[in-house]
Formats: C-alpha cells, structure tokens, sequence
C-alpha cells in the first residue's frame, strides 16, 4: 500500500460569489488545503479569496503561495494573516516568496535573499506581538496574538539554505527528479542545522502540476502555457546550483527572455507562452521537473514512486480547463490511495 500525501490546491478564482462553493468541493474531494497566489495584476486578493475558503471548509490549511515583500509593507501583512489566521481557527499558512508576476506587471524588482530572510523574520515576530525591525526602523503590533506560521517557496541554493535555518515551512518548484530533489532537500537540512533545528520539524511541499488524460502528451497539451511560466520564475534570476544540465540552459535562457508575464498562468488563446518550450525544445524536460500526466492509473503509479522517496505534502494546481471533472477524477482514483 502507497504512503498518505497530504494534497492542497488551487486556482484563480474567476468568480468570488462562486469560489466558496468551490473551496467546499474542494475539501469533500480529500484535499488538505486551500492554496492562492498573490499577483494583483492578474488574481484576485488572496486574503479575500482564502477568507472566502475559510468560511465555506472545517478542516482545511490555508495558504498563501505566494505573495512577497514588496507589495505588502510587514506591519500591515502580519494584521492580515493575523485575522485570517484567527477567522480560519488557526488554519492559515503565509506563503512568501521573492516576487515574480505581482512585481513585474508593476515595474518592482524582486526581492533579494536577504530581504526575504528580513521580511519572514519580522512577519514572524509581529504575529507573536514581539517588536519587530524593518529597513531601520521598529514595529510593533498591539492585538492579537494569533501566531502564523510562515512558508517559504525557495528555489535556489541560498534561499533553501536560509529557508532551512529560519522557515517554518518550504514551498518547491520544478524538483520532482530524484536528483534535484536530493539537491534541494540537503540544502534546507544544511541550513536547518546550521542553526541547530532538526530539519524534520520544517514542512516540505512539493508544487506539481497533476493532468488527467489518454496520455502524457494529450495531458501536456492542457498545461504548456503554466510549463514556461513556472520554468521562468524558478531559474530566471540564475541556474546554479539547480540540477540543469549544461546543454539545456543556453535555451533555458532564450525561452525566459522572450517569456511575457502580463499572460502569466492564463489558459487562453492570447497566452503568448503558450508555445514557448515547444518553441526551445524544453516541453519534456520541464514537464519531468513538475508534472504528472496521463491515464489515472499511470498518475497513480508516478506518485507511489514520489512517496516512496518520502514526499508527503502536494500542492497541485487547478489550472486545466474543467476543474468539475479533474476534482472528482482525484475524489474517485487518487484520493481513495492515498489520502
């Protein structure tokens, strides 16, 4: 018998007055958790949709995945996840990463590790109404408390390392192989222990994308336009220290160049990324990286091997066109394995 995984997901929520409804099936189908991402240009608040979740689910986490530094100052972050926190009875995880979409749509950089190690820092002591430091100056928090804890989706060799030393949760992308996965799960140990944690109390999960068809390439067909986007924030600000093989980067780099985050995540006909790892011959190698398609019975047998390696924590991503048949296809083959 398979090992458990506990399962969230997500989508981009096209309709609040629905999502609710949605966050509900959601839980009924075996999911653990409520996932959405922050990037205002294109999705709708997330602590409003994930309010929306926690009213309408009894039992499943919430979490940010993600949102940044620099959009959100950390006094005002922490009120939030404070009073999503205490509306959810303490369900709600925030999720932090550099920033990729939300920043670029507006002209922001993204932040650096160091930033973030600050952010997740101050973040984690206002919620625990400790006086917090923040570019120069003191901050503080007068209600509460409702502690959060805080996730962070690290996909380099330094912030997995500082991840490990001070996160209380890690978010990847792209490490499904073996081989990276050892990569980056040595990393956050080695930084867990640099501090003297145990790197078991940190919660690892695992972002994929998971596509039901007749075959891997009629599933791959439902997900190429995500493909390029996820590619693009994961190695964008360099390659080291990833896994990749020489040969592949040099069209790594000539895809993400031409990579348009005004269409990131949309599944439709305007989606100019659509074609992109098609474009650079990179669709099958990425798709290794982070996604599992095909028949049930084969997606079953891919994560029967993920669990035997000791992945437990699965975020999977509703960005296929019917979400209706997709959940009940995970209620009626996946969830009844391993959930």
């Amino acid at each position: 018998m398979s090992a458990s995984i506990a399962f969230g997901t997500g989508k981009v929520p096209e309709d609040l007055s629905t999502y609710g409804t949605w966050a509900r099936q959601v839980e009924d189908c075996g999911f653990s958790m409520v996932v959405a991402g922050d990037s205002q240009s294109l999705w709708a608040d997330p602590f409003i949709t994930l309010t929306e979740a926690a009213r309408n689910t009894d039992h499943a986490l919430l979490a940010t995945t993600v949102t940044n530094p620099v959009t959100r100052h950390p006094a005002a972050a922490a009120s939030t996840a404070m009073a999503l926190q205490q509306i959810s009875g303490g369900r709600f995880r925030y999720g932090i990463a550099s920033g990729d979409s939300a920043l670029l749509n507006i002209g922001e950089r993204p932040a650096t590790v160091d930033c973030l190690r600050d952010y997740t820092v101050a973040i984690k002591a206002l919620s625990n109404r400790q006086e917090a430091h923040w570019k120069g100056k003191n901050l503080h928090m007068r209600w509460g408390p409702a502690p959060v804890p805080v996730w962070i989706a690290a996909e380099g060799p330094r912030t997995q390392h500082m991840a490990g030393q001070i996160a209380d949760g890690v978010i990847l992308s792209n490490s499904l192989p073996a081989d990276v996965g050892d990569i980056v799960l040595g990393n956050i140990a080695d930084g867990a222990r640099s501090v003297g944690r145990d790197p078991d109390e940190i919660e690892v999960w695992w972002f994929a994308n998971l596509l039901f068809a007749e075959s891997e390439e009629a599933g791959l067909e439902q997900i190429k336009f995500l493909i390029a986007g996820t590619a693009n924030h994961v190695y964008r600000f360099h390659m080291d220290g990833k896994g990749l093989p020489e040969d592949v980067k040099p069209r790594l780099a000539a895809m993400m160049a031409e990579y348009d985050s005004r269409h990131h995540a949309f599944a439709d006909g305007a989606n100019v990324n659509a074609g992109l790892a098609d474009k650079h011959g990179l669709t099958q190698f990425l798709a290794s990286r982070g996604t599992i398609a095909g028949p049930p019975e084969y997606c079953i047998d891919r994560l029967a091997e993920l669990s035997e390696r000791g992945v437990n924590k699965m975020v999977l991503a509703q960005f296929m066109e019917d979400k209706e048949t997709w959940m009940r296809t995970f209620a009626q083959h996946i969830a009844p394995v391993f959930c």
